[in-house]
């Protein structure tokens, strides 16, 4: 691959970029009004207090998939873009085999969280939000501690990286050993991505004995030696600076915040619209869609806050993998920026997005930001 010296596409890919990003912007903004729309709706017309004589598991599962359902078009058409534009290559029997896991997941989990948080509402009408927050500590850390293990193999297959790729196993172990951690080459796993996504990823995930290193096959196959090392210094990033665990506690303080403000905005709501919706009481079950609206509320405008926080971690993790692979390729930087490209061009990822956006909802920085850095670091190296 030739060197370069900034982002760009090819005029075709340029103008898909551009509409790919449009549609997905679209789509996200409009789904969220969407859904905003539907809770309102189930709360004008009384739809859980309707199910009054229906038990809680019913209605917690009702609710659930309820606003699944009104939410599938919205779906559905963003899996759509990712087709026509040939990102995903999924097909629809199996996207909606996959969706249909994520509800039979949702409402469990549901069931599972929601059951007892109607009992505190009853039993502790003051300070259930503190016990909320405690009680959601120790869930976090074991859902992060579960989820590769139990719910991504439901989604995809994994394998050894070994078992294909033993050639990368030494340049990774390298730069273990470089970082003064070690993780058993069972833990570093190639995804079976391509049967459902051209997508390049790579990822980290679990906290402990369940964390691992996932490569996609697809970003195996597009990327090759420097490159994909580079990748994986940035994945490595993620796991020597602790950036799950940090994740977690950010996570937890995002949580409190919310749980206060619910503690103050649901009881008011109810104060005042209460009566006409038939919600007696913050403990009632009437007054779930009022958590729910509230909950879509804050999680749409905190995510500035969350994205600004998340692009600050993947800056971490590349300028880690620039020092980590100094010595293992002749040029880091070049290397990065090469990765960044081939990334950038697969995904159809817009050279220059509108700052807005980026600053509303983009997780990583943009990915020409990202390339100029790495040149840039390895210049003033």
């Amino acid at each position: 691959m030739q060197p370069i010296q900034s982002y760009t596409l090819p005029p075709d890919k340029l103008i898909q970029a551009i509409e790919y990003a449009h549609a997905r912007n679209m789509l996200h903004f409009g789904d969220f009004l969407i859904s905003v729309l539907v809770l309102v709706a189930i709360l004008r017309l009384r739809v859980v207090p309707r199910m009054s004589r229906m038990s809680p598991l019913w209605i917690v599962s009702a609710m659930v998939l309820l606003v699944a359902l009104f939410d599938l078009p919205a779906e559905m058409y963003g899996h759509s873009i990712s087709l026509r534009y040939h990102i995903s290559i999924q097909g629809w029997q199996s996207w909606f085999w996959d969706w249909t896991k994520e509800q039979i997941i949702s409402v469990v989990i549901a069931v599972a969280m929601l059951l007892p948080f109607y009992a505190l509402l009853r039993r502790q009408p003051r300070r259930w939000w503190l016990y909320a927050w405690l009680a959601s500590i120790p869930i976090m850390i074991v859902s992060a501690y579960a989820d590769p293990l139990i719910l991504e193999p439901l989604f995809n297959s994994f394998r050894p990286l070994s078992a294909k790729h033993p050639e990368l196993i030494p340049p990774i172990e390298q730069m273990l050993a470089r970082a003064g951690v070690g993780i058993p080459p069972e833990r570093l796993l190639e995804m079976d991505a391509s049967q459902k996504t051209n997508s390049l990823n790579a990822y980290f995930s679990g906290i402990g004995p369940s964390s691992r290193m996932v490569l996609y096959d697809t970003i195996i196959e597009k990327e090759p030696g420097p490159l994909l090392l580079s990748t994986i210094g940035h994945e490595l990033g993620h796991y020597v600076l602790s950036h799950i665990a940090k994740g977690l506690a950010f996570g937890s303080v995002c949580l409190l915040l919310g749980l206060l403000i619910f503690s103050r905005a649901v009881p008011w709501f109810i104060s005042k619209w209460g009566e006409s919706l038939n919600i007696a009481s913050i403990s009632d079950w009437g007054s779930l869609p009022v958590f729910m609206l509230l909950a879509l509320g804050l999680s749409f405008f905190a995510e500035p806050v969350a994205n600004a926080y998340s692009r600050w971690q993947e800056h971490q993790a590349d300028v880690y993998s620039l020092e980590a692979i100094r010595g293992l390729v002749p040029n880091p930087g070049q290397a990065a920026a090469q990765a960044f490209q081939v990334e950038g061009e697969n995904g159809l990822e817009e050279p220059n997005p509108n700052p807005l956006i980026v600053f509303w909802s983009y997780t990583h920085p943009p990915v020409a930001e990202r390339l100029r850095f790495s040149l840039d670091y390895e210049l003033v190296k």
